[in-house]
């Protein structure tokens, strides 16, 4: 891979990653979308991890210092999950088209959910948290905190959706306009 093809895909992950201080509903961010467009893009895989999880280290850092907000007691669960989106663009979108980033959009925004909406229920092993609503350790917790979070899928599969086909969509005009930014 060329120096301008990497500099490039590293310029609009930041971008995105700088687009998470704009107004938003809540859930409604790049960071998926950013997560899938590394792992597709990048030939080098280690740069398909780092660069989206190094973006969004530094867009939560600069969400903490500005807000008291960027970080959690989940956090490493939360990147954990986008690892495994990059890992889901890697393996399904070796071959870009609409209908498989649509697809992967879609299944990064369920990954996340499950993922992040159980572990959340179980921050501590068998003590419940009450700042997440105090589920009880059960089943009825499971199925309490998923239906909790239901509100927070829907504008999950909205970003998801909206910033991969802003991601995709831009790179795939980029690389008609510029050649050198083509894979050869």
């Amino acid at each position: 891979m060329n120096i301008t093809r990497y500099s490039t895909l590293a310029t609009i992950i930041v971008l995105a990653a700088l687009s998470r201080f704009f107004p938003h509903p809540l859930n409604f961010t790049p960071i998926a979308a950013i997560a899938l467009f590394g792992g597709a893009y990048f030939n080098n895989r280690w740069l398909a991890f780092i660069v989206p999880l190094t973006a969004m280290l530094i867009s939560d850092t600069m969400h903490e210092l500005m807000t008291g907000y960027g970080f959690h007691s989940g956090m490493p669960v939360v990147y954990g999950s986008f690892a495994l989106v990059t890992l889901l663009g890697i393996l399904s979108l070796q071959k870009v088209t609409a209908l498989r980033v649509t697809g992967a959009a879609i299944a990064s925004s369920l990954i996340f959910f499950l993922i992040t909406n159980f572990a959340f229920l179980y921050p501590e092993a068998a003590v419940p948290n009450p700042s997440l609503g105090n589920y009880p350790h059960n089943w009825t917790g499971i199925i309490a905190s998923y239906e909790a979070g239901l509100p927070f899928l829907k504008n999950q599969i909205l970003g998801d959706l909206f910033y991969s086909g802003i991601l995709f969509g831009g790179f795939y005009l980029l690389q008609r306009r510029f050649e050198v930014l083509r894979v050869a």
